[in-house]
């Protein structure tokens, strides 16, 4: 196993970052209507960010076939200019989307809310940017190495099992694991 951290106290006590109401983190079994999912959400974000020449991946562990995940599809997009997205933003709306404050990579996140549940968290982020690369390098390791995939699936559910309404706590326990593998990737 990968080093991991422990949680303390205090990390169960932060408060939510996106001001989504307080749900569950449900893992789910691994759904292929994830990647179909994916490849909807890509061309209405493609033709939402048409002017800016957007580079758009699927990524998070729904990007990871057979992996459990939690049912919310990442997407990552690349822009030379990320800041000229804000421009763009307010579109959004129209298709459920509710624009947040920042990521767990530190970057812009749109919410894409149906139903009342977040289906889809857009991360905008600079093409080929220190952030675009490590976030693909780690899927494509998992994509590569099922031991790996599984290990991360492991340890997914037992932190959304500590914390099961806490999505900062639940981000920062996996943040080592995903340290750790990018650094070895390198």
């Amino acid at each position: 196993m990968h080093a991991m951290i422990e949680l303390t106290e205090a990390d169960a006590q932060v408060e939510h970052r996106y001001r989504e109401p307080a749900t569950e983190l449900g893992i789910l079994a691994y759904q292929a209507a994830w990647d179909a999912g994916f490849r909807a959400e890509a061309e209405v974000l493609t033709q939402a960010f048409a002017p800016l020449a957007p580079h758009i991946e699927h990524v998070g562990t729904t990007a990871i076939a057979g992996s459990a995940a939690r049912p919310i599809i990442d997407v990552l997009i690349g822009l030379d200019h990320p800041r000229a997205a804000e421009a763009l933003l307010e579109g959004l709306r129209v298709h459920g989307y509710r624009i947040g404050e920042t990521s767990n990579f530190g970057t812009r996140l749109l919410v894409r809310w149906q139903r009342g549940l977040p289906t889809h968290h857009v991360h905008i982020v600079e093409y080929l940017g220190s952030i675009w690369r490590r976030t693909l390098l780690f899927r494509d390791v998992l994509r590569i190495d099922a031991r790996l995939a599984r290990e991360y699936e492991w340890l997914r559910r037992r932190f959304a099992g500590l914390h099961p309404a806490n999505r900062v706590a639940y981000a920062r326990a996996k943040a080592t694991f995903i340290n750790s593998i990018v650094s070895q990737a390198h």
